[in-house]
């Protein structure tokens, strides 16, 4: 699927709320704004405007309450973005980076030459995936990687390493994780 379930799931039944969160970090490629959107679709349409007012009120509290400030500047620039004509061709574009990108990873991370070094966890995102390292702690082998190599990556528990392929071009994909898998075997040979 391309689009999201809420459409199939709003109004389906009388006992059932559909609520779809949107990030425009996803939707429009703008990482670090976090600037989202909510939408809420009551089960029946008797009723509805009572029950989205009564909503919108508890979640405008809950927002206020936890977060104190919405960010004017994030909701600005998206309320701009979303209004420009040549949004749709520009998400066309940046989704198509991104899809490519992320097959060169799937390609490469699945290379027999990385087998002793990590494991593959699923993954679909255009933005990251993570790895299962063999051998080696995963924060050790993210503070080798920073120190020695100058490599940022996540470690996410002991055995996990994440990867925010988003920001590589295609060309940096396979010397990257070459380099992981070289500085899991260095981080082995000290052992």
């Amino acid at each position: 699927m391309t689009e999201s379930l809420f459409g199939r799931l709003a109004n389906r039944h009388p006992n059932l709320l559909a609520v779809k969160l949107d990030g425009a970090t996803k939707e429009l490629f703008v990482w670090g704004l976090r600037c989202g959107f909510l939408t809420l679709a009551p089960g029946r349409a008797e009723g509805a405007e009572a029950v989205t007012a009564a909503l919108d009120a508890k979640i405008r509290g809950a927002i206020r309450g936890a977060v104190s400030n919405s960010p004017q500047l994030s909701q600005s620039l998206v309320e701009k973005a979303l209004a420009s004509s040549s949004i749709a061709e520009e998400r066309k574009q940046k989704t198509e980076t991104l899809r490519t990108r992320a097959a060169k990873v799937y390609e490469v991370v699945h290379q027999s030459r990385f087998a002793e070094s990590w494991d593959v966890y699923p993954f679909n995102s255009g933005y990251f995936m993570c790895l299962k390292v063999k051998g080696v702690d995963a924060e050790r082998l993210r503070v080798h990687l920073l120190e020695a190599h100058g490599v940022g990556l996540i470690s996410t528990s002991p055995t996990d390493i994440r990867v925010a392929f988003s920001c590589l071009e295609v060309e940096e994909i396979e010397p990257m994780f070459a380099l992981v898998h070289r500085a899991i075997g260095e981080l082995r040979d000290k052992a």
